[in-house]
């Protein structure tokens, strides 16, 4: 029994392994298009708003998937959902470098956005039969942060592909490792350790009464459910500021410090890493303290004062080095809305953990679609008639402003102390003042 047992927890690492590094090439994806604004710009007459338009085509389809995203891990099961996930990425990857016209190119990053979208929701639906709840927060630490390094990927070391092989190779040899890779997840992965022929790590054991729940019944009792909203406003707020930087960081250092792209791109590169390590150690804390929301609180207030520094340090411009250094510590600091994933898996059913955490992303991915969108618009405007300084430092106020409200929002999450509460919220034994940040 304990040879079967000692297997399950080796297997497990390879299961989890792998559907991390195609997690890679999500947040790969995610943030490629600036590299290669200027080759889209000489190749297709990109406009401004169509580069924010190409930015938001992955995340409408990556937003409107994730409710299905969650259903397809609760039913279909993690393995088939990645394995058709991977090979959407690979497919829009190779049109993204085929296609031979912008509308094309926006339609590539759609397909893209579709592959993406069930990735990650796959992985936290297989920590949760793979790995004991106690392992939640440092396990999505982990996968963020190998996120974050494939988004790391599509800075310099993008910059450096292309230049050796033309953007339009380079997403064609992405998307033939991403079939490679989809092979590779469909020989390896299972759904549970059940299916290997181990025994099970986790026994999910349902209430007497409970019954099955119905797909819509258990959404509706999420969306319900009080203590969600204060996760889905923050993860909106938050994950929009995220993705207007990692759209336009390099755009901003090549409008206002006229810097190449790959000197932008060498930048840029460490706020992704800086993301990654954020996650990885935040998660590790939380697990540790077994408090998410004082973790949360903190870093909030952090990333208020980063946002202030590159704001009103020389109107919007401040010394190269000041802002590189703010930069990195901004990419450590707001990964702290990852912590939110493990809130909504506790505050729900934990039979049903992908769509809990499908609607805490969801809230994620319309802020990213949203929001970079509303920025581009204000760059569109003020960029020709009053310069790029003022018009990025007019985004920078308004970050000061977001994220002050979402530490204000904060204060009424609910801490579960990284322990699933659903039934206890539910029969009224759990009860905390959710203003305490303890």
């Amino acid at each position: 029994m304990n040879k079967i047992k000692n297997k399950a927890y080796t297997y497990r690492w390879f299961v989890f392994g792998l559907l991390i590094l195609a997690y890679f090439f999500v947040f790969f994806h995610r943030l490629s298009p600036a590299v290669v604004k200027i080759n889209l710009q000489q190749a297709f007459g990109m406009s401004a708003m169509q580069y924010a338009n190409l930015n938001s085509a992955y995340f409408y389809s990556y937003a409107i998937m994730q409710i299905p995203s969650g259903i397809l891990a609760d039913t279909l099961g993690a393995r088939k959902t990645a394995v058709l996930g991977c090979i959407l990425m690979a497919a829009g990857s190779i049109f993204f470098g085929l296609a031979p016209t912008f509308s094309l190119v926006i339609l590539a990053r759609v397909v893209v956005g579709l592959g993406a979208s069930v990735i990650f929701l796959s992985i936290l639906k297989i920590q949760s039969t793979w790995f004991e709840e106690k392992e939640f927060g440092t396990l999505t630490g982990m996968t963020t942060f190998i996120g974050n390094l494939g988004g790391a990927g599509a800075q310099g070391p993008l910059a450096f592909l292309v230049g050796l092989l033309t953007w339009k190779m380079s997403f064609i040899a992405i998307g033939i490792f991403s079939i490679v890779l989809a092979v590779l997840l469909f020989i390896v992965v299972r759904n549970k350790p059940e299916d290997k022929g181990y025994e099970p790590i986790i026994v999910l054991k349902k209430r007497e009464n409970e019954g099955e729940a119905g797909i819509l019944k258990t959404l509706g009792e999420i969306f319900k459910n009080k203590y969600m909203w204060p996760i889905i406003i923050i993860n909106f707020l938050v994950a929009g500021i995220n993705f207007t930087i990692t759209a336009w960081s390099i755009p901003y250092l090549t409008d206002v410090y006229k810097l190449s792209v790959t000197q932008a791109g060498s930048i840029t590169f460490f706020y992704p890493v800086a993301a990654a390590c954020g996650c990885l150690f935040l998660g590790m804390l939380t697990d540790k303290l077994k408090n998410r929301k004082i973790t949360i609180f903190i870093t909030s207030v952090c990333l208020i004062v980063c946002f202030a520094v590159i704001a009103f340090v020389n109107g919007g411009k401040p010394p190269l080095l000041i802002f590189s250094v703010t930069l990195i510590l901004t990419g450590f600091f707001i990964t702290h809305n990852v912590l939110y994933y493990g809130s909504a898996k506790d505050l729900n059913n934990p039979r049903y953990t992908g769509m809990s955490t499908s609607i805490a992303n969801t809230a994620v991915f319309v802020g990213a679609a949203i929001v970079p969108l509303f920025f581009g618009k204000i760059i569109s405007k003020y960029l020709p008639t009053m310069g790029a300084q003022f018009a990025y430092n007019r985004i920078f106020l308004i970050f000061v402003f977001i994220t002050i409200v979402s530490t204000i929002i904060t204060f009424f999450v609910m801490e579960t102390n990284c322990k699933n509460r659903y039934y206890e919220i539910k029969n009224k034994e759990y009860k905390k003042n959710i203003l305490n940040l303890k």
